[in-house]
Order: C-alpha cells, then sequence, then structure tokens
C-alpha cells in the first residue's frame, strides 16, 4: 500500500527536479494533472494533495545538481542556496574560527540570516535532533547526514510553527532520503585542489532488497576533508594594509627586510613597555633581532641613541621598534606580525565522518505499515590554532634577575605567541525512528483517511579537548614582580622569594613551579624548554550530551465535498522532551585557563506539548478568473514547561486565475522557546584583560598607524580616555548565564505573496515571490568584547543601551562587563525572490535547460533595543543580492553543465569612512561582484555513471579589503564571510554505480 505512495512521492519529485531550480517545483506541476499521480504529502502541509501547487512557497534542492558543480557536503549543498548564501552562516571556517554555537567544526543552516536556531530541519519529515559540543547546542549539524544519502531537500521559505511547532521561524528544511533499489550500489566522490589543502574525499557502499511484505535498505558512508592552513593560500598568509593615496596608488607599510608589503597579524615576539611610576605607555616595543641584519635598517633606540631614557636599556640583539607610528617609516615595516604558527593554523579543520544509515518498511497488515530509520554518525575533526599570552616583569633595575640587561624604570611585558592552540572534537549521533501507518479501510464514514505515529530519539554525545594555558603557572611564575594581574586579573597567592620560584607548587594545578625565561628571545618567538612546556600548557576534555525523545500522531482525510472539491483536515498531537548536560573540562571548571572563563556545568531539561490542525478549503473551481481558488488554515496550541503557553496560526491562499498564471499568499505567526543553553547555561565569572576588551587603549596611537577608525577614536576621546592610555592594571570582570525564568519566547510574523507564470507558448516557469519576516523578542547573547566595540563603533554613541552593560573606573578601567543572554527588540528581513526555469530543445536531439534563482534582500535590520536599529543589508558579509545560474545541456547519455554561482557587491561605506580625517589615506570597505563558474560533464552507462568537472574554474579569489576599517571579519588580506570560496579552482570527480 505504502509503496505505492513512495513510487508518487518519487514521480512528484522528479517532476520538482525537472525544475531544478527548486521553487518551480510547484510551477512545473501546475500542468500536471491530477490523475498522473496519488495524492502525497509535501513540505508546508500535512494535508495530501493531488497537486504539488502549495500556497507555501518551497524550494527544491536535489543531490544530483549539487554533484554537477562538485558540491561534496550536505552544509555545502545547502549553504551556497540563494535562501541562505545572501546571510552570514556557519562554516567549518567560521566555527573553528569563533565561538558558535555548536562547538568547532560544526556546520548549521540559517534561512534569510535569521540564525540556525529559527530554521527547523527535518529528515524525512520528522525533526531531527541538534548535535554539536559544548553548551550551546540547539540546532542540527549538517555532517550528521552524507551527500550520498540524500535524494533532495525542500525547504519552506516562510515561518511554520503552525505546522511544525517551535523554530520553524525562519522556514523549514526537509531534508528527503534516497531509497534505495534492490541489489548493491556504490557512490564514490572526489576533489583535488589546484593547491595543496583542502582535499576532500567521500565513498560510500549501500544495499537494498525488496521483500514481498517490506523493504530494507542500508549505506554506509566515508569522508575526509584534509585541514586547510592559512599559509597555503597567497591571499590567506600574508594580511595587508590595503590602503591608498589619493592617486589609487597603494601606501602600505614596506618591510624593508623584504621589500614587499608588510604582512600583517598578531603581533608576536615583542615586549610592550609601561613607564615607572606613572604606568602609561610607550609608542615603541622591544623587538630581539632574528635575522641578524635588523640593525641595517633602523638604530637599536629611536634617534640612534637612548639619550634622556625614554626607553629601557636593552641587551645585545634587542631594538625598540615602532616607536614613529609613522607608516611609512622603517621602524613600522619591521614590527614582526606574520607568525610562522598563523600560517600553520587551520582555516578549516581536518573533519573525517563515518556514517551509518538504514531504513525499513513491513505491512504489518493490508492496511498498516511499520517503519523505521535509523542514523549512527561520528564526526571528529582537530584544528590547528595559536594565540597570544603575557605577563608583566620589573626591569633588572628592580631586582628582577630574570630581565637581565634591561635596565631603566619601566614594567615590562612580553608578549610571546604558542601553537600550543590546538582543538578537536568527537561528535557521535544516534537517531533512531519508528512508527505505524496505515489508512481506515474498512470504516465508512473514513474512507480516505489515514494515519500515522511515531517516535523519535536522538542521542548527542561529543567531546571537546583543547589546548590550555594554565594561569595559576603564569601568575606563579611572573609572581616575582607584584605589578600586574596575569591572566586572571586575581592576586598572586602565594609569596616566593625575588630571586626565583623553586620549590614552590601552584595552587591549582598543583605543579612544581618552574622559573620561566620570560625575556629570552627564544621564548618571545614560541620555542620553549621542554620544562617551561610541561609547567606553562595542559589539554583537557570537555563533554555534552544533548537527548530529545519525541512522539507524535496525526491523521488526515476529507471532512466532506463543497461543489470546488473535497475539504481536507489534518488533526495531531505531539510530545517532545528535550534534555542537555555540558560538563566543561576540569581546568575550565576550575577557572585555571589563562585569558578565559570560569565554567561550569549546562544542564537542563524541557518539555514540549502540541496539538494541531491544519485545513484545506477549495473556494471556487472551473470559473471565470478562477481555475481554482483555495484556502489553507493551520493552528497550533504548544505548551513548554520552562516558559509556558501560546498558539500560532497561519493562513494561505492559492488562486490559479487561468491555466498560465498562479497567485499565492501565506501569513501566520511563529514561536520559538528558549533553548535550553539559554535558559540553564551555568552561571560564569571570567576575567578578560583590558589588552582584550578595549578599544581605546592607545588610541591615538592606533588611529596615527592606521589600525583604528577615526569615529571610533573621536568616541574614545568624547568618553574621556586619553589618546595614551594604556590598560594597565586589573582585568575586567565579566559575568554571564543563562536566562531561565527572565527568558520571553520569541515570536514572529511572516508574509509572504507569490505569482507564478507558465504559458503555453514556450516550456518555461516563472515565480516571483516577496516574503516578510518579523521577529520580536529575539534570544541573543552579545559577548564581552562585543559590547564593548559595539558600544564605540555605535553610531548613536553614547546613547546606545550597549554602553549601559559594562562600567569604567576612576582610572578609566573597565571594570565589570554584564553578558548574559537577554530578549532584544526585534530582527525584520524583508525582500524578494526570483526563480526562472527555461527549456528549449536544440539540434542534434540536444535538451537545454536554463535555471535562474535569485534572491534580493530588501531589508535586514536589526534592534538591539527598541529605537537602536542597525541595518546591515548590503553590508560586507551580507549583500543584498545572490544568484546562481545553470545551464544543462543533455543528449541521451550525456549531460553537459555549466553553473554560476553569484554573490553581489556590498559596502561598509555607508557606516563607515573610507578614508582618513586628512583625506590622505584612502580605505576599500566594500566587496565586488563575485562569481564563481562551474563545469562538468557526466556520462550515464546502464547501471553506472560518471561525473568531472572543475569547480571555481577561474580561480576567483575572495574580496580583498582593508584591514580594521570596517565592520568585518578578515583572514590574511581577504575578507572572512560564508559567501566566499578559499579553497580555489578544484577537479573533482564522482562515480555512482549498482549492481
Amino acid at each position: 500500500m505504502h509503496r505505492r505512495h513512495l513510487l508518487a512521492s518519487t514521480i512528484i519529485a522528479g517532476l520538482a527536479a525537472g525544475a531544478a531550480l527548486p521553487a518551480m517545483a510547484q510551477a512545473t506541476s501546475d500542468s500536471a494533472s491530477a490523475s498522473e499521480v496519488e495524492a502525497v504529502v509535501v513540505t508546508g502541509s500535512r494535508i495530501k494533495r493531488n497537486e504539488f501547487n502549495s500556497s507555501d512557497p518551497v524550494q527544491v534542492v536535489t543531490a544530483e545538481q549539487g554533484l554537477l558543480k562538485g558540491v561534496g557536503s550536505t552544509a555545502q549543498l545547502l549553504q551556497s542556496s540563494t535562501i541562505a548564501s545572501g546571510s552570514p552562516q556557519i562554516t567549518s571556517a567560521i566555527s573553528s574560527a569563533f565561538v558558535t554555537d555548536g562547538g568547532p567544526g560544526s556546520e548549521t543552516i540559517s534561512l534569510r540570516g535569521l540564525g540556525a536556531n529559527r530554521t527547523l530541519v527535518l529528515l524525512n519529515g520528522r525533526r531531527a535532533g541538534p548535535a554539536g559540543v559544548r553548551g550551546g547546542v540547539s540546532a542540527f549539524d549538517l555532517n550528521v547526514l552524507p551527500m550520498a544519502a540524500i535524494d533532495r531537500v525542500e525547504i519552506l521559505k516562510d515561518g511554520a510553527s503552525s505546522i511544525y511547532g517551535s523554530d520553524a521561524v525562519a522556514g523549514v528544511v526537509n531534508i528527503i532520503t534516497k531509497r534505495g533499489a534492490d541489489g548493491f550500489s556504490i557512490d564514490a566522490f572526489a576533489t583535488q585542489p589546484q593547491k595543496k589543502g583542502g582535499e576532500e574525499f567521500r565513498g560510500s557502499i549501500g544495499w537494498g532488497k525488496t521483500f514481498d511484505r517490506g523493504t530494507f535498505n542500508i549505506t554506509y558512508d566515508y569522508a575526509k576533508k584534509a585541514e586547510q592552513t592559512n599559509g597555503q593560500r597567497s591571499y590567506t598568509n600574508c594580511g595587508q594594509q590595503y590602503i591608498f593615496d589619493a592617486n589609487g596608488k597603494r601606501k602600505d607599510t614596506i618591510d624593508p627586510r623584504t621589500g614587499k608589503t608588510q604582512c600583517r597579524d598578531l603581533l608576536y615576539d615583542q615586549v610592550w613597555l609601561y613607564t615607572i611610576p606613572d604606568f602609561s605607555g610607550t609608542n615603541g616595543k622591544i623587538q630581539y633581532d632574528y635575522s641578524g641584519n635588523l640593525g641595517q635598517f633602523i638604530p637599536q633606540y629611536p634617534g640612534g641613541s637612548n639619550a634622556g631614557g625614554a626607553y629601557p636599556g636593552l641587551p645585545p640583539g634587542f631594538f625598540i621598534v615602532g616607536d614613529s607610528l609613522d607608516p611609512a617609516n622603517p621602524d613600522m615595516g619591521v614590527l614582526d606580525y606574520n607568525s610562522p604558527y598563523n600560517l600553520a593554523s587551520s582555516l578549516t579543520p581536518r573533519t573525517e565522518r563515518n556514517t551509518v544509515y538504514a531504513q525499513a518498511t513491513f505491512d504489518v497488515t493490508d492496511n498498516i505499515e511499520a517503519y523505521a530509520e535509523v542514523l549512527l554518525n561520528r564526526r571528529a575533526t582537530k584544528t590547528n590554532g595559536y594565540r597570544q599570552f603575557w605577563t608583566y616583569l620589573y626591569t633588572e633595575d628592580y631586582g628582577d634577575p630574570f630581565s637581565a640587561g634591561f635596565t631603566g624604570d619601566f614594567v615590562l611585558s612580553p608578549t610571546p605567541v604558542t601553537p600550543r592552540n590546538r582543538s578537536g572534537q568527537k561528535v557521535d549521533y544516534q537517531r533512531y525512528v519508528g512508527g505505524l501507518r496505515g489508512d481506515f479501510t474498512g470504516i465508512d464514514f473514513l474512507k480516505g483517511w489515514d494515519w500515522d505515529i511515531f517516535a523519535q530519539y536522538s542521542h548527542n554525545k561529543g567531546q571537546y579537548s583543547q589546548d590550555v594555558i594554565l594561569a595559576d603557572a603564569v601568575n606563579s611564575a611572573d609572581g616575582r614582580s607584584d605589578f600586574g594581574t596575569g591572566g586572571l586579573g586575581q592576586a598572586n597567592s602565594i609569596p616566593r622569594p625575588t630571586a626565583s620560584c623553586v620549590g614552590y607548587k601552584t595552587p591549582i594545578s598543583n605543579r612544581s613551579c618552574v622559573d620561566v625565561n620570560w625575556m629570552s628571545a627564544d621564548f618571545l618567538a614560541g620555542k620553549y624548554t621542554p620544562e617551561e612546556e610541561a609547567f606553562l600548557f595542559d589539554t583537557e576534555t570537555g563533554r555534552t550530551i544533548y537527548k530529545q525523545f519525541a512522539i507524535e500522531g496525526s491523521v488526515s482525510g476529507n471532512l466532506f465535498t463543497l461543489p470546488a472539491g473535497p475539504v481536507g483536515v489534518a488533526l495531531g498531537a505531539s510530545y517532545r522532551r528535550d534534555e542537555i548536560n555540558d560538563t566543561p573540562g576540569e581546568i575550565t571548571r576550575a577557572g585555571n585557563i589563562w585569558g578565559s572563563s570560569v565554567s561550569g556545568i549546562t544542564a537542563g531539561k524541557d518539555n514540549t506539548k502540541d496539538v494541531y490542525g491544519e485545513l484545506s478549503i477549495p473556494i471556487l473551481k472551473d470559473m471565470m478568473l478562477a481555475q481554482s481558488l483555495d484556502l489553507s488554515l493551520s493552528g497550533r496550541y504548544t505548551d513548554v514547561n520552562s516558559y509556558g503557553s501560546d498558539t500560532t496560526y497561519k493562513v494561505g491562499v492559492n488562486w490559479r486565475i487561468i491555466p498560465s498564471v498562479r497567485l499565492r499568499a501565506t501569513h501566520g505567526t511563529s514561536f520559538r522557546a528558549p533553548a535550553l543553553f539559554e535558559l540553564y547555561k551555568n552561571a560564569e565569572t571570567s576575567f578578560l584583560s583590558q589588552r582584550s576588551l578595549d578599544p581605546c587603549i592607545r588610541w591615538q596611537a592606533a588611529l596615527t598607524a592606521g589600525t583604528l577608525p577615526q569615529y571610533v577614536a573621536n568616541n574614545c576621546a568624547a568618553d574621556g580616555i586619553p589618546g595614551t592610555y594604556t590598560g594597565a592594571g586589573a582585568s575586567a570582570t565579566i559575568t554571564s548565564g543563562g536566562g531561565a525564568g527572565e527568558l520571553e519566547a520569541e515570536t514572529s510574523k511572516a508574509t509572504t505573496y507569490g505569482v507564478i507564470w507558465t504559458p503555453k507558448f514556450a516550456d518555461l516557469q516563472v515565480a516571483l515571490d516577496y516574503f516578510d519576516i518579523e521577529v520580536k523578542n529575539e534570544i541573543d547573547q552579545l559577548g564581552a568584547a562585543n559590547i564593548i566595540s559595539g558600544c564605540y563603533r555605535s553610531l548613536n554613541f553614547p546613547t546606545d543601551p550597549l554602553c549601559s552593560l559594562f562600567d569604567r573606573g576612576p582610572s578609566n578601567l573597565i571594570t565589570t562587563v554584564t553578558d548574559n543572554y537577554l530578549n532584544i527588540s526585534t530582527q525584520k528581513n524583508r525582500g524578494i525572490d526570483l526563480t526562472v526555469n527555461y527549456s528549449h530543445d536544440l539540434p542534434a536531439d540536444i535538451r537545454m535547460t536554463i535555471d535562474l534563482q535569485s534572491t534580493w534582500q530588501l531589508e535586514d535590520k536589526k534592534a538591539l533595543f527598541a529605537d537602536f536599529v542597525e541595518d546591515n543589508n548590503g553590508r560586507v558579509g551580507d549583500p543584498d543580492w545572490t544568484g546562481q545560474l545553470n545551464f544543462r545541456f543533455s543528449r541521451g547519455d550525456w549531460t553537459g553543465f555549466w553553473g554560476v554561482d553569484m554573490v553581489g557587491k556590498a559596502s561598509d561605506a555607508e557606516f563607515f569612512d573610507d578614508r582618513n580625517a586628512a583625506g590622505t589615506t584612502f580605505y576599500k570597505i566594500h566587496t565586488e561582484f563575485t562569481a564563481y563558474h562551474s563545469l562538468s560533464l557526466q556520462k550515464r552507462f546502464e547501471d553506472w555513471s560518471v561525473v568531472g568537472g572543475v569547480a571555481n574554474l577561474f580561480n576567483e579569489l575572495p574580496p580583498q579589503v582593508t584591514m580594521a576599517q570596517g565592520d568585518y571579519n578578515m583572514v590574511g588580506r581577504s575578507v572572512l564571510s560564508s559567501q566566499y570560496d578559499y579553497i580555489g579552482r578544484r577537479v573533482f570527480l564522482s562515480m555512482q554505480a549498482k549492481f
């Protein structure tokens, strides 16, 4: 019985795939007769329909389309769709470079830029439980399911909480898996970049069998993606100022040692300086001459001598650099910025995935079918990184023998870098589904009605390891000085003789103290003795468990028949239980990580109960200017233990005016209860150094050096902060935690209007949809550094509410920052989707198909608080237009493909200055139109097929922008944003076989 339904679903999917650009699935099937297919359920409704012509805008992305473009992963397939590509996405590079929900290596999908937590992911129409590590797990990790298991993805492009429940705010992503045929199947994919790094391989083997009363399919998939480091591409291995004079000529600082543009990232191997007794900072820093030729370009001291004692006395091999603040002066050009450890850091991590996916059906009776799914996945991710750390010491004149040769009234702050910043994750994900479905054959008044009841359980176990710098070791090692605060901002806890700490034990890690030679050239460069490394560093492992259990039942059928057709109805109820337990590593829980927070166990659970209903009402049929007019209604009542109850609704209209023109519209509300981590994240108290937080430290020097925008400097000055302020002193106290009992649920309204045109004179389908989504009471945690940076970068400074979340003391030090989860005011996203599909027969039996899919974003506004609105539309990383243009040429068993993924231009110039105050230096704070071309050829044989091609055919590079001027992230000289390709030109090959 139900295998007929699956066949019908396959026919519908074929119609959708034939349109190739998914939103045209509805338009394509408009011309299909209802008699050709059985009624099926499609994404956006629980009512079976004879036509795939829902009032909801639905986009279909096929796995085959991805293979023709050289896409090897589920995340890349979905994130490249225009409904997602126009806004920031969490890729493996982004999640490895920044703190994101789900932890390093995770990859999620965010529709309309509203966030992964507001995009509901379904697997075969059923909610898929979250996966990832750390306390922020709440979204489905796309690493869980391999491309080999996917047939297609149906994306509902508007809110649907009344249909699918909480989280379906921005839309719904429904991943439909393949239904394997009898016998064995093999699927392999490999891609080789032109340059080393980022290689990818995936292989799977499957087996299926159809029995008299059931089916069984199982697939094993292995995937591996090689690490790509910053140093493996020219556009990521050298950060550059990228500044220009009035004639458009580059005026970047030149490194006289190489004669080339200076590469910039983190400063390394320098010693920062503070004078005694006022602890004011100096322009210059101490740097060792590792190359042995520094004296050829600059003197040891500015002006050639240290007359007046402006700088400390130095031992041989050390120089004062950066004193002039003049970017054209050699003393700025010789600053060491680009450590070898940066070049070895991961841009994208090394990732391995093993997956087993099985599904089965069994006809219990002629009218009842049992079904089951099992998904087992393990992801292992490894990331290399590096970081700065520092301490404060006195000079030799103050009795510190470990500063031998450094003299004068100064405090020394050696700032080495270390590659001991590695991390790894192992995530085991299990998902089990079991259910029964059938019809009411034998009950006359329920004839044609169907029912479905299932239970689902998912279990995520993630282990995450990381290198750490031990705070008590740093504090103990710098305990020869009573100045400063080490990493935690607390007084050193054990007294020691000035000369040495040997013989003492660290108070938390209980290690025998080692005299660390902070001022040695090797230590500043990150080269430690075995004793120093064993004393200062450690590794810890944390664990995240997330469980989700759900049970749901529904019935659907026709209530009665109106003149225009039957009235369809679906009714159902569900129960869901979520539970999280995140246990950070022992060192984190003890608060003994230098420069990091004290984190406890995040644990909590929640229960959600729903009842819902849906109606499909035919109003008119076969009338003038109303070939059909249908009304759809849905509503849901949701009760969440941690929050309370709420209702959502949705209304849709589907009006076919004439056979070639159809109008559709929807309006509805959605609802998202706070995620478990937003409610129950353990209260944290952390201590961050002023240098890690405060953009106003030495703002005058930073402005002169071109590393700080003019308007930020102006705001710092307006706040009464001197241009020479050093930030020397105690660290800031950061408090944060979950918002249980205080957070409200998010609510939203979504409206869509669409028109579909399918003329008879050509094989052409055009769909134009307008969307408008507004979210209220959005939940977010901003981050301490973002709060302070956002305050001083705000156009509303000093009245921006962010400025009220931190305090400065009498000496201008930041004393406290409050960084709890909170309900911000609103987020609004509005725009237009256009899809065009055209097919035409060419000579020589060639079938040409042209697909265009594009999204114009008209508005993307976020108000952190009422009356303080930030418009991100068209800014770098958030372009207002993205598009895909695909050409297919098919002849018999051959298919040629040419695809173009397009990213519109974007600019921060509306909000940030594109030149300095004097008008002598100009910045590039915009990105140009960027297009990535893919070319492939497919050959089908009787039992196998092969696809070969080239992705990023013209080796298009990510856009280059000016450093430290706009509000964007960078890697090397390139903007770092999910829209752009960082691998470069690559060849790919895929093969599928059945036997």
